[in-house]
């Protein structure tokens, strides 16, 4: 018995002994990088000088007082570069100088006020703006600078991020506050008895929407094309309100407003993205091929203990770099196809894309060579799907402002309008999102809009003044119908 026992062991523990030799020897090589992830290596050329660019005067843009933004930015590019070249050589350089910065601004122009009545994404900046002009002009004069600095951004040519992609890059942003100021003055400024003030405000609103369409379609990172989105989707809430506002006369400006509201809808498909995001990521990968067989973060203070560094050491032979970054290419050429599909096609490209992700990273017998390499895949695939979606919004509220324009134009009567006004401004999202999806079915572009309505992701009727709903609410029912 015992000595039956013992054969079997022995014969289990040999079979265990060979697979796990036969596992080590396969995952022992790693492959060459494909041309595919070589491609998304490259970058695309800068086709702007420093005092054209966009990010560069986005980067610099709270700098003290006197100083040139377009300056500042580029002197904050130079010191991640130095920190950035640093990590190359020692990842743990970053636990080190990360949390306070050198490139942040110790000395920064601070906006001076609030701007709590005018938030473009949740309410009208132009409802009652008559009645905070007080507020407005108490605040230009607080904050001259700032709104000068943001009224320049319309004079650039381009948006090209510069510095190296990293999971350290520098997003830069407008301060909300001074953003606010600048639409809310623009509000109250096209509500003056003078025809060439109207029109000048009109026109510096058009800009603004030209000048985030350039960080919308520049070389950039995930973060910035969400922030041009935002950006535009708040504009393009101003503009339908003013649309929709009869007392305006809109004669003059008419022309440009119908030039601005047909830019090309392609603007907003963002698969450019993938290669800038592949590149932050072959980052990471350089630090991990310095730091194999050892850990990352690990804090220089603290010690590892045996157990730690013999798990670091034998895990790091079971991912493969340059195997990973190639099964991470033909990902991202599966989500560059998903992201620039046609709106009315995106969710066939979404399943073909999830059907991939299937077949290539889920568990299964691939997994025995590089299993750790897919893991760290496929936990970074997920978030990239609503992303696409939310320029797809940015898109829908486009065509909706569009839409609100022709009823205008066309002095199209109420009678006229799908829906009228019967449900009144207390019409609930979820009736919206029941008509939509009868008349729309798999629409699209009608699915982005209802998901923003139900996620509560600044959805296209909560941005509407009161007095424009029916406007917003006829423009959504025909945008969804011409899907």
């Amino acid at each position: 018995m015992w000595r039956r026992f013992l054969v079997v062991a022995k014969r289990t523990v040999g079979v265990l002994v060979v697979l796990g030799l036969l596992f080590v020897g396969i995952n022992w090589f790693d492959e060459d990088l494909s041309p595919e992830a070589k491609a998304f290596l490259i970058a695309p050329p800068n086709p702007y000088k420093p005092e054209e660019n966009l990010y560069l005067a986005l980067l610099g843009f709270d700098a003290e007082e006197g100083a040139s933004p377009i300056t500042a930015g580029q002197a904050k590019i130079g010191l991640y570069e130095k920190e950035i070249a640093a990590v190359r050589k020692d990842p743990q350089h970053v636990l080190r100088i990360f949390p306070d910065a050198p490139w942040k601004n110790k000395e920064k122009l601070e906006f001076q006020g609030k701007v709590d009545f005018c938030l473009p994404l949740t309410k009208s900046c132009l409802a009652d703006v008559e009645i905070h002009k007080a507020d407005i002009d108490r605040l230009l004069k607080a904050n001259r600078e700032l709104n000068r600095r943001y009224a320049n951004l319309h004079g650039l040519k381009g948006y090209y991020e510069t510095a190296t992609p990293s999971i350290y890059l520098i997003s830069p942003y407008t301060p909300s506050p001074v953003r606010q100021l600048y639409l809310v003055n623009i509000a109250l400024r096209t509500q003056s008895s003078v025809r060439a003030q109207r029109n000048a405000a009109i026109a510096d609103l058009l800009a603004d929407i030209r000048t985030w369409r350039l960080e919308l379609t520049g070389s950039g990172s995930l973060i910035s094309k969400m922030l041009a989105v935002a950006y535009l989707q708040g504009d393009y809430a101003l503009l339908a309100d003013i649309i929709a506002d009869s007392k305006l006369d809109l004669e003059d400006a008419s022309p440009k407003i119908q030039s601005t509201l047909e830019l090309s809808e392609d603007d907003w498909k963002i698969g450019k993205i993938v290669a800038f995001e592949y590149r932050i990521s072959d980052f990471m990968w350089d630090e991990l091929r310095v730091t194999k067989g050892k850990r990352l973060l690990v804090d220089s203070a603290s010690e590892e203990t045996w157990w730690e560094r013999s798990f670091d050491r034998i895990s790091s032979l079971f991912i493969k770099i340059n195997a990973t970054q190639n099964l991470q290419a033909r990902l991202a050429t599966q989500q560059q196809k998903m992201a620039d599909a046609d709106p009315a096609k995106f969710f066939v490209a979404r399943d073909a894309y999830q059907l991939w992700l299937r077949d290539n990273l889920e568990f299964r017998m691939h997994y025995i060579y590089n299993p750790f390499g897919k893991i760290l895949i496929g936990i970074a695939t997920s978030p990239y799907e609503n992303y696409y979606l939310r320029a797809f919004d940015g898109a829908a509220f486009q065509r909706l402002a569009r839409l609100g324009y022709e009823i205008r134009s066309r002095k199209i009567e109420d009678k006229a309008i799908p829906l009228g006004t019967a449900q009144g401004p207390t019409f609930q999202y979820s009736s919206l999102e029941r008509r939509t999806a009868e008349m729309t079915r798999n629409t699209a572009r009608a699915q982005a809009i209802a998901a923003s309505t139900r996620s509560g992701r600044n959805g296209v009727w909560r941005t509407c003044a009161p007095a424009t709903r029916r406007i917003c609410l006829a423009s959504l029912v025909t945008a969804c119908r011409l899907g």
